[in-house]
């Protein structure tokens, strides 16, 4: 029987919840009891993910939070002055304090509480709700949890594997900073997915689709007096980026653009052609 952890679920406070007393703020360690493995099966935007060494959690409804937030290319901090943890996902944020044991979806309280096992924080599935564009499934009978995030898109699952196969970081950027920022018009796009780099790095990706009339002129000529930007500053700076400047690519295929600056130009453009063929 399939049952969903619907939002009410974050307006109690959760059977068997852990009660834990202040803690000292060199640790984030509020039990470490258990030594069991962890069991429940975890699913994330269609991967399984691996809990090999986990330790075990009270209920099968609470999963490690770190682990689920960096396999969503997200991140985790541990902010030892406030005794308090950061799971970042995209521009959603759940923040744990250990001494109160609160949780905060984006600043805002939730009624229910987290465990920590051997250093790992825990927290109801249900609270990921509480993030835009979040659906959480639980198989009871199975003891296993489906978890579907904004960046299960198939356009967002394509720049993060080209941003994989340059071994590149870069942060992602709304459309409202590519327009304003970088003067790349995001209103000819019907979708359009960017990353941008550090000042360190030219590192670059862009993929999109162009909206129905646009004009692809206007869209590659801003692309280019970027990429123009990028060789000014990197002929003398960093230099030994310039020569993924010069490769750069700019690919309008069926509708879809690529831009890139990176590593192994010619793979991301080997996985961007496969995904225009995909969409038939």
């Amino acid at each position: 029987m399939m049952k969903k952890f619907g939002s009410a679920a974050l307006a109690l406070t959760l059977a068997g919840a852990l009660a834990v007393p202040a803690l000292a703020v060199e640790t984030p360690v509020l039990i470490s009891a258990k030594v069991d493995d962890y069991t429940t099966a975890i699913t994330l935007n269609g991967e399984k993910l691996d809990t090999t060494g986990i330790p075990a959690a009270s209920r099968a409804d609470l999963v490690p939070l770190r682990l689920v937030a960096e396999a969503d290319h997200g991140s985790a901090y541990w902010n030892q002055e406030d005794n308090e943890s950061w799971f970042n996902f995209g521009k959603d944020k759940i923040t744990v304090q250990y001494a109160a044991n609160t949780i905060l979806v984006n600043d805002v309280a939730v009624n229910t509480t987290a465990e920590v096992h051997d250093g790992v924080t825990y927290v109801p599935v249900a609270v990921l709700e509480g993030m835009e564009g979040f659906t959480i499934t639980s198989d009871t009978e199975t003891g296993s949890v489906t978890i579907t995030t904004p960046n299960n898109d198939p356009m967002v699952k394509l720049a993060y594997a080209i941003m994989e196969s340059s071994e590149m970081f870069g942060s992602r950027t709304d459309e409202a900073t590519l327009t304003d920022a970088y003067k790349i018009p995001a209103d000819q796009f019907e979708q359009v997915v960017a990353f941008f780099p550090m000042i360190t790095s030219p590192d670059t990706v862009i993929v999109g689709k162009l909206a129905e009339g646009a004009d692809e002129k206007a869209v590659t000529d801003a692309l280019e007096a970027y990429r123009q930007s990028q060789e000014d500053t990197f002929s003398w700076y960093l230099s030994q980026n310039l020569p993924k400047v010069q490769d750069a690519r700019t690919v309008v295929e069926n509708g879809y653009l690529l831009f890139f600056i990176g590593e192994n130009a010619d793979q991301a453009e080997e996985l961007f052609h496969a995904y225009v063929e995909a969409q038939g």
